[in-house]
């Protein structure tokens, strides 16, 4: 089988390992790497022992395939460009910035016959995948994502950078429109919310409650759904899959662990990529489903109400988690 041909756009914190996981691929031909920074784009392109390019229009006629790691405002142009040259893309989430240009990519890939896959990366968790072989009917969902302070991605709040990973789970695991919805936010150090609290009723009677911080003091990444007679609680970090059973004449039963291959997610997510460009397969996480996910996100931000004191965001967290 001829080698894919693939460029990386956008050599920053995850494009670096997405360029490191290409060049480890032996399906894959690792073609080139570009990045405004000619430093940083010449450092990684002597790492991986490929060309770099400061415009990523140079990797028209010499790639198949590309990955978009680029800031969100620049995901719909590139993509377009991309997809105008018959290449199958997978852009980073969100899919764009708003949900026309989203709309144009998904049909502009359909019109075209061309893959467009979005780097909804949880979904190629080991533990996400076998929680959602399991799951029958969803009463209520809590999700927490929390991470450090940080300097990336301030240009974008946290709904955007961390919780759009769990409305697209959420949007994945739960076969209902979207009936009721509230949202919470606190804005700490950036021009963006830090903190989100939001809560979603499902037309079907599911609940979900979604926490995200990224001014906490521990990295966490968890998520718990509740049905009739068990609790499935999910790790994603560790990925582990627990069953939690209501107890039995008083005595409380154990954690059941269900047994999880672990995996890179990143490498599954990459090494699906590429298989659906060769069999022209449809992907698990489609241009669609990157649109849904930031619609759901955009109503979020739509209907959020901005605090200035933090305490309240932490008063409702507490009332949720009893």
């Amino acid at each position: 089988m001829d080698l894919i041909k693939v460029g990386v756009i956008g050599i920053g914190n995850m494009g670096q390992h997405h360029a490191r996981i290409y060049a480890e691929m032996e399906q894959i031909e690792l073609i080139g790497i570009v990045d405004i920074n000619q430093a940083r784009g010449k450092q990684f392109s002597e790492r991986f022992g490929v060309t770099y390019y400061s415009d990523y229009k140079d990797l028209f006629g010499k790639v198949k395939a590309v990955n978009i790691v680029v800031p969100t405002s620049l995901h719909y142009q590139l993509a377009m460009d991309f997809l105008n040259n018959d290449i199958h893309v997978l852009v980073e989430k969100p899919i764009t910035i708003d949900l026309n240009q989203a709309k144009k990519l998904v049909e502009l890939a359909d019109e075209r016959n061309l893959i467009l896959q979005v780097g909804h990366l949880e979904r190629f968790n080991p533990a996400v995948g076998q929680l959602k072989k399991m799951i029958k009917k969803p009463l209520y969902i809590e999700t927490h994502r929390l991470s450090f302070p940080t300097k990336r991605n301030l240009d974008v709040g946290v709904v955007w950078d961390l919780m759009i990973h769990d409305l697209d789970i959420l949007l994945n695991i739960v076969d209902s429109p979207v009936e009721e919805l509230h949202s919470l936010g606190s804005s700490l150090y950036s021009d963006h919310e830090d903190l989100a609290l939001v809560q979603i009723r499902f037309k079907n009677g599911t609940l979900a409650n979604l926490f995200a911080s990224r001014v906490s003091g521990e990295k966490l990444r968890q998520l718990k759904v509740i049905e009739e007679n068990r609790t499935l609680g999910l790790d994603f970090i560790n990925q582990t899959l627990a069953i939690l059973r209501p107890p039995k004449r008083d005595i409380t039963s154990p954690p059941e662990y269900v047994p999880i291959k672990r995996a890179e997610p990143l490498r599954v997510e990459l090494e699906h990529f590429a298989e659906c460009v060769v069999t022209n397969r449809t992907p698990i996480v489609t241009g669609e489903d990157g649109k849904r996910a930031l619609a759901l996100a955009m109503q979020v931000l739509d209907n959020m109400r901005m605090v200035k004191d933090k305490g309240i965001i932490y008063r409702e967290l507490m009332a949720v988690a009893r």
